[in-house]
């Protein structure tokens, strides 16, 4: 599998229900949460190219110009079926593996997506998760192929499955091969925090986050575990958006 067409498409859109605009907030340096990511997904060592894929509504044309000023590929699609607009992202670039990231999960750990990505190609999968199993809320990613994803296209009816993206996997197991895998090194604070954007508390939280360990680059990012570490001895960081309530995804098994 060449890595030239390992594709991350990263969703994002600025109407947010609980925090309309949140991609393009200021985080940490001079980066905004939708750079950040869209930097942080570059650094992988087994995609070769990172989408944005946004909405053709009239409130993502901020989206679009901030891509054309970045370079970032993107692809505008339906606000509503986001299923159809992963598939028309990767069919206008030619995606034969996908990686699903989301735009409000900034500090996702880029190693367990590669690692998803290798478990994908070696044991000849159609999908793997990396969540929920053993990462913090907002940490983890999908990875499924392109073959796979045209069946989903095909048979996703509902509008939950439409919207979304990959339950259709999930809730017909039978018909694909696939694997959730817990991260390599699992940490016993995992489940105690949210590192997701959803809400002002998580924007507080994450910027709180960032400027207590001090770091301002992508690139630099401390490992999920240092992060987790770090967090379990200041309990006072994690009190700032612990009262938030997780979206649900039916069919998902916590």
């Amino acid at each position: 599998m060449s890595k030239n067409t390992i594709h991350i498409i990263i969703q994002a859109r600025m109407g947010a229900t609980r925090l309309p605009g949140k991609i393009l907030m200021s985080f940490a340096g001079d980066f905004t949460f939708l750079e950040w990511i869209g930097e942080r997904a570059k650094s992988s060592q087994e995609a070769g190219k990172v989408i944005v894929a946004t909405t053709d509504s009239f409130k993502d044309d901020i989206v679009e110009e901030f891509c054309k000023k970045k370079g970032y590929d993107y692809f505008r699609g339906s606000e509503s079926d986001v299923l159809g607009r992963y598939h028309g992202a990767a069919k206008q670039f030619g995606s034969e593996i996908i990686v699903r990231v989301m735009a409000d999960n900034p500090l996702i750990d880029i190693k367990e997506m590669d690692r998803a990505i290798e478990i994908l190609i070696q044991e000849h999968l159609d999908y793997v998760s990396t969540h929920p199993a053993g990462l913090p809320v907002g940490n983890g990613t999908e990875v499924f192929t392109r073959r796979a994803f045209e069946r989903v296209f095909r048979g996703a009816k509902d509008p939950y499955e439409r919207e979304h993206v990959t339950p259709y996997f999930y809730r017909h197991s039978e018909l694909f091969t696939q694997k959730n895998i817990s991260p390599l090194i699992p940490h016993p604070f995992a489940s105690s925090v949210r590192l997701t954007l959803d809400t002002p508390e998580d924007a507080n939280f994450l910027c709180a986050l960032a400027s207590g360990m001090g770091f301002s680059d992508p690139l630099q990012q401390p490992s999920t575990n240092e992060i987790l570490s770090y967090l379990e001895s200041h309990p006072e960081l994690v009190m700032i958006n612990k009262s938030v309530v997780q979206k649900t995804f039916p069919g998902l098994t916590p």
